[in-house]
């Protein structure tokens, strides 16, 4: 009992050092999600040019996608006409950290590593981007019609349930599920490995990167969900660079993202952005365990910020996380199953949508299909891989699917 006790107890303080900066995070995501819809990225993004691969990293690091939500927005921007290099980059710098996972960074590891991890995110996927473009000259897409922005609304106060929109449903639902599971996996990890475990059985930090390189390569966990891991176990003796390979890797690249990038990009390229990833990652692992060794960087790191902020107000972040992520269950088992039973009777039509693979996808999907005009009554049942809807004209099933597709997703 005292064994469970201890783990709960390092659970809890997780939870309770993230849940106010992720709120925090939250905010400024859906500020810059009402700033920079899709439609502008798509504008700004070129073709085989240091540019395009420039704009589409520097677009990337501050969307909050995990690596499954941006593969539709990655392939939906390189139908509109993006290069190879910059799908790339785009694909590996928006979900290896966003405005929320910096903040959660800033919270456990500190200001430094948190700049260190944008910075590291930049480069790699600059490298990668510019790599793929130089192996694929001459081989972009006719850009296609851009969809509607489905993301403006006129007015501040559409501006701001636009925003309140996104952060409930779309971005606290792509990340919902990992985030639990990583806050958990970190209580486990500080309660079970002994302080020294990994200078002990791994030796060198050379071989720490490898091992986390292995581990986060086919894994699947998003930004937000690994900070707390990667802090676990730098506190357990890990090298900071090799946390920054995980933190590099894991959210970047998982099976899923490797097998839809090299149906959409071609296997040369896939292979470039795992080696870019891979090969960058160490050598940017190995110059943050330099930095930290020659100017003591690992003491600052290993200071939590939560002395910044009162008591009062971590307890009041983790009180409306905790409620939050209470409505979004509720919402998604029972309410959404009561819309889909009430949908089946009202005999709207259904289409399958089998890419969509978390909540950012459900929204993408139910946004495009309401950018169609005659359409009403939009539900998207994830689990289920459908969305329902009513048409006042039978011709524009079509144009639904026209725009599903245009959003990234096959129907």
């Amino acid at each position: 009992m005292d064994f469970l006790s201890v783990i709960l107890k390092e659970i809890i303080f997780f939870f309770n050092e993230v849940s106010i900066y992720l709120l925090f995070g939250f905010i400024i995501a859906g500020i810059l999600h009402v700033l920079f819809p899709e439609s502008i990225i798509r504008r700004h993004l070129g073709r085989d040019s240091f540019g395009s691969v420039l704009k589409s990293t520097l677009f990337g690091i501050p969307i909050p996608l995990c690596s499954c939500g941006v593969v539709p927005v990655a392939a939906s921007l390189r139908n509109s006409g993006a290069s190879k290099g910059a799908t790339i980059s785009f694909l590996i710098s928006t979900p290896q950290v966003g405005a929320d996972s910096f903040m959660i960074t800033y919270s456990l590891l500190g200001w430094i590593f948190g700049l260190f991890r944008i910075v590291a995110s930049l480069i790699t996927a600059m490298a990668a981007g510019i790599m793929v473009n130089i192996l694929s000259r001459n081989d972009s897409p006719q850009s296609k019609e851009s969809s509607p922005d489905m993301n403006s609304e006129e007015g501040l106060a559409g501006r701001i349930k636009s925003i309140l929109q996104y952060v409930e449903y779309d971005l606290l639902g792509s990340i919902a599920n990992a985030l639990i599971v990583g806050i958990i996996a970190a209580g486990i990890i500080s309660a079970l490995i002994p302080e020294g475990f990994f200078n002990k059985y791994l030796g060198s930090d050379f071989l720490s990167m490898i091992l986390m390189l292995l581990i986060g390569i086919p894994l699947y966990v998003c930004a937000a969900a690994s900070t707390p891991i990667a802090a676990s176990l730098i506190m357990k003796g890990i090298s900071p660079g090799a946390a920054l390979v995980f933190l590099l890797t894991g959210p970047a690249t998982n099976a899923i993202t490797i097998a839809t990038t090299a149906r959409v990009l071609g296997k040369k390229s896939t292979v470039v952005y795992l080696a870019a990833i891979a090969l960058v990652s160490l050598a940017l692992g190995y110059f943050l365990n330099v930095l930290t060794a020659q100017y003591g960087f690992q003491k600052i790191i290993m200071v939590h910020q939560h002395e910044m902020l009162p008591e009062w107000l971590k307890i009041a972040g983790s009180i409306a996380l905790a409620l939050m992520l209470g409505w979004y269950y509720f919402n998604l088992k029972i309410l959404s199953r009561l819309r889909r039973e009430k949908d089946m009777t009202e005999g709207k039509i259904s289409l399958d949508v089998q890419d969509m693979t978390c909540m950012h996808c459900a929204g993408n999907v139910k946004k495009a299909v309401e950018s169609v005009s005659g359409t009403s009554g939009v539900s998207v049942d994830l689990e289920g891989k459908k969305v329902e809807f009513e048409v006042s004209e039978e011709d524009n099933i079509g144009k639904v699917k026209e725009a599903i597709v245009g959003a990234g997703y096959t129907v």
